[in-house]
């Protein structure tokens, strides 16, 4: 049984990395929010580590002038069959939070696994789930891996838009992506809250470098797509940065 649950957000850290693989050339913006914060992770993080809120880390990991409060307790690296959530009834939950699951499989298994290590994986699946729930976690699993290397190769190829069309246009074709993978109710229960920080982020760094607002009019808008988030996830929309001290005569 899959159960599509879609009331449950999942934590900061992974959205704002799965924002991070859609606005990849913007980091350095993103890095200019506060000095003293974590590196920022590799665009490899989908196969390294990553941690729950849409996007890959075992351990909380999070861009430069973010911060991330502690997780929950992991469950060991070696049990994938315990990175799910069942629901109380049986079967797969399947949410936000599926994201972070699918992301430590993968980095269990690393980029390029050998068709030994992929069967090893489904083994341990097979035996730690219900039959019917690990059939369903491989298939999720097997998308995902699919997902994660089209969304690489195809989406970042177009670049850091410019526009609010081709920001609209990159957006589009990710949740496009999404959808050749899962279908509609899972892609939906697993990337929307993902999409919209992500949406947001990739707007913010727009305005942030459109050369015809203010900077007045710039922090009004920043300000006001802060305010569109809950509490917890507006520090992905960084300040503008103070400006720089002019030169004395």
């Amino acid at each position: 049984m899959l159960i599509v649950q879609t009331h449950r957000r999942p934590p900061v850290t992974a959205m704002v990395v799965a924002a991070l693989v859609v606005v990849a050339a913007v980091v350095v913006w993103l890095a200019a929010a506060t000095p003293d914060s974590p590196d920022l992770p590799s665009d490899n993080a989908p196969a390294a580590a990553t941690a729950r809120t849409g996007a890959p880390a075992i351990a909380p990991v999070a861009p430069a002038g973010l911060s991330v409060p502690a997780g929950p307790t992991e469950p060991p690296p070696d049990d994938p069959a315990r990175v799910f959530d069942l629901g109380i009834a049986g079967g797969l939950l399947i949410d936000g939070g599926t994201v972070t699951a699918l992301d430590r499989l993968q980095s269990m298994v690393g980029e390029n696994p050998t068709p030994e290590e992929l069967a090893a994986l489904e083994r341990k699946l097979r035996e730690g789930l219900p039959r019917e729930d690990a059939e369903k976690a491989i298939k999720l699993f097997n998308g995902y891996r699919g997902y994660t290397k089209d969304l690489q190769s195809e989406i970042m190829s177009m670049g850091m838009p410019d526009t609010q069309a081709g920001a609209d246009a990159l957006m589009a074709r990710m949740t496009a992506v999404q959808r050749e993978h899962f279908d509609p109710a899972a892609a939906d229960a697993m990337f929307a809250e993902q999409n919209r920080v992500s949406k947001v982020v990739l707007d913010a760094a727009i305005v942030q470098n459109d050369p015809n607002l203010t900077d007045a009019q710039k922090k009004t808008r920043l300000d006001t797509m802060r305010a569109s988030l809950p509490d917890d996830q507006r520090h992905v929309v960084p300040d503008l940065p103070a400006p720089a001290a002019s030169a004395a005569p």
